[in-house]
């Protein structure tokens, strides 16, 4: 993928109620509502990335349920429903990517969602092998090396598990944290998971 820059891309931040509560939106691209824009100006795609949220945001303000509620919700309500959609997930990230996997299969097109790390909350303490398997084509799982959150060993057993799966080992040694030193480094990465998918749009 060719990863020079040719033109600034817009940035917008919005702020939106989903499920009764006021929520950032950051969105990348020459647009800015995806429902009421028809003109073909609305993108083919949309890459959706949950972060890690603070631990205490999670406990606090929603609960794990209500996380992927207010995720479901935004999509349902945001998102047309003829639209692509990529869902990339960091840390707990991944752990709500998944949940929407399998409370609504409907709503991603395409679906190439990034497990970015693994179980970290204490709510979290079993994989969800049944919703993996049935979705493993459509998923990419990435494992650091050097992770106290989510130690070699989760590598290890879900390889087991899925020997078929789309699996990988970090060689490159990226922290957990990776947004504060190596963010370009994953998102370079991450587009070259995407490029084949992308280039057949």
């Amino acid at each position: 993928m060719d990863l020079e820059i040719k033109e600034e891309i817009p940035v917008h931040e919005e702020f939106i109620l989903c499920c009764g509560v006021e929520t950032q939106v950051l969105k990348c691209g020459p647009w800015t509502d995806l429902i009421n824009n028809q003109r073909g100006t609305r993108p083919k795609l949309l890459i959706f990335i949950i972060p890690d949220p603070n631990a205490e945001e999670v406990k606090d303000i929603y609960g794990l349920r209500g996380q992927v509620e207010h995720k479901l919700a935004f999509l349902r309500t945001q998102v047309p429903k003829e639209m692509k959609l990529v869902i990339i997930g960091h840390s707990i990230g991944s752990y709500f990517s998944l949940e929407i996997l399998k409370h609504a299969p409907e709503l991603p097109n395409i679906f190439n969602a990034a497990y970015l790390g693994s179980q970290e909350m204490r709510e979290v303490v079993k994989r969800d092998n049944e919703t993996i398997k049935e979705h493993l084509p459509k998923l990419i799982f990435y494992y650091g090396t050097t992770d106290g959150w989510c130690p070699r060993e989760y590598y290890d057993d879900i390889k087991k598990d899925f020997p078929e799966g789309d699996i990988r080992l970090c060689e490159k040694k990226i922290p957990h944290a990776f947004i504060l030193s190596f963010f370009q480094e994953v998102a370079n990465m991450v587009a070259d998971w995407l490029k084949d998918d992308l280039s057949k749009m």
